[in-house]
C-alpha cells in the first residue's frame, strides 16, 4: 500500500512539473513576441526619416452673403517628415485644410490668413515641416448670383459639299455666383472651340466650358451636350432597292413597301464600292399600337458616306 501511495505521489509531482514547465514556456514565448514587436516598432520609428511634398486642398468658409474677392490658390504644398515606412505611402488627396473666415477680422479691407501645421491632420509619427504659401491676404465683397447664357464656339468648316443643317446644345445657361464686381463682368460662358472639320452624319459631342475667373463658382456645372446633323448639298450616287429593316416586338404588321432608294454623297474613289446592302434603313415600330401609322425612316451609313435623302422618307405601316 505504501509503495502504491508513493508511486501516485511521484506521478502527481511529475504532472505538476510538466504543467509548470508548459506554462513557463508559454510565458517565455509571449515575452519574446512582445520583445520582437517592440523592437520592430522602435526600428520603424527610428529608421531613416523621409521628407516628401504633398498637395492639400484649401476650403474657405465665408460669412453669409460674402465672397472672396481676390485670386487665391486652390491648394497648398505641404512638406512633411517622418519614418520612411509611414511617409512614402502617405496619401493626402482626400485631405482638406478648412479655414473658417468668420473667425477672422473680415470686416477690414484686407486681412491675412496664416496656415498653421495644426490645420493639417496627419497620422502619428509624421510632422509638417513647411506649408507653401505660408500666408494669403484676403478681402471679402458682397456675393451675388445671376444666370448667364452659354455661347457655342466653333472653328473650321464641314467638308466640301456638306452642310450643317442642325445644331443644338444643352444646357444653354448656368447660374453663377461670386463677388459683385467679378460677376458684373461676366455676360457669357463660352465653350472650348469645337472643330467642325471631319464631322458628318448625326452625332452628339461633349464640350467643356472655357475657364473663367477663379473667384466665380458655376453651380451644377456639367459638360455641354452638342447635337448636330450634317447633310450633303448634293448627291453623287443613288442606290435603289435598299431593303427596309423594321424594329418590332412581333411580326404582325404590313408596310406599303419593303424597299426604298437612297441619295448619298460619297468620295469618288468609293463610288464603285458602295452597294445597297451597305446601307441600313430602319423603321421603328416598337412603341406603335394597332392601326395605321406613318413611320419615319432612318439610315445607318458606312464611314465617309453622307445621306442626302431617303426616297420616300416615310412609309405607311399597319399594325394588326
Amino acid at each position: 500500500m505504501k509503495q502504491k501511495a508513493t508511486a501516485k505521489t511521484t506521478k502527481k509531482l511529475k504532472k505538476d512539473e510538466n504543467n509548470h514547465n508548459s506554462a513557463s514556456s508559454r510565458h517565455v514565448l509571449k515575452l519574446l513576441s512582445l520583445f520582437i514587436a517592440i523592437s520592430l516598432w522602435f526600428y520603424v520609428l527610428n529608421s531613416e526619416p523621409l521628407e516628401v511634398e504633398r498637395r492639400v486642398e484649401l476650403v474657405f468658409i465665408t460669412p453669409t452673403d460674402l465672397a472672396i474677392n481676390v485670386e487665391i490658390p486652390k491648394y497648398v504644398k505641404v512638406k512633411v517628415k517622418g519614418s520612411r515606412a509611414f511617409v512614402q505611402n502617405l496619401d493626402l488627396t482626400q485631405e482638406k485644410m478648412v479655414i473658417d473666415l468668420r473667425d477672422y477680422p473680415y470686416d477690414q479691407e484686407t486681412f491675412a490668413v496664416t496656415f498653421d501645421p495644426s490645420m493639417v491632420q496627419l497620422p502619428f509619427g509624421i510632422e509638417v515641416q513647411e506649408i507653401s504659401p505660408q500666408q494669403v491676404v484676403l478681402s471679402l465683397e458682397r456675393e451675388i448670383k445671376k444666370k448667364v447664357p452659354v455661347r457655342l464656339r466653333t472653328v473650321g468648316e464641314v467638308g466640301k459639299d456638306l452642310k450643317l443643317i442642325n445644331k443644338e446644345f444643352t444646357p444653354r445657361e448656368f447660374m453663377i455666383r461670386g463677388p459683385y464686381h467679378a460677376i458684373k463682368k461676366v455676360t457669357l460662358l463660352n465653350t472650348l472651340p469645337l472643330d467642325l472639320e471631319g464631322l458628318d452624319g448625326n452625332g452628339e459631342l461633349k464640350l467643356k466650358l472655357e475657364p473663367i475667373d477663379s473667384r466665380i463658382e458655376i453651380e451644377d456645372l456639367k459638360d455641354i451636350s452638342f447635337y448636330y446633323t450634317i447633310r450633303p448639298n448634293k448627291a453623287n450616287l443613288t442606290l435603289n432597292d435598299v431593303e427596309v429593316s423594321f424594329l418590332s416586338k412581333g411580326s404582325n404588321y404590313q408596310a406599303n413597301r419593303k424597299k426604298v432608294s437612297v441619295d448619298i454623297l460619297v468620295s469618288t474613289d468609293k463610288r464603285d464600292q458602295i452597294i445597297p446592302s451597305d446601307i441600313l434603313v430602319i423603321g421603328n415600330l416598337v412603341s406603335l399600337k394597332k392601326g395605321v401609322h406613318k413611320v419615319e425612316l432612318k439610315a445607318e451609313l458606312p464611314e465617309g458616306v453622307n445621306l442626302l435623302k431617303i426616297n420616300p422618307s416615310a412609309l405607311e405601316v399597319t399594325i394588326k
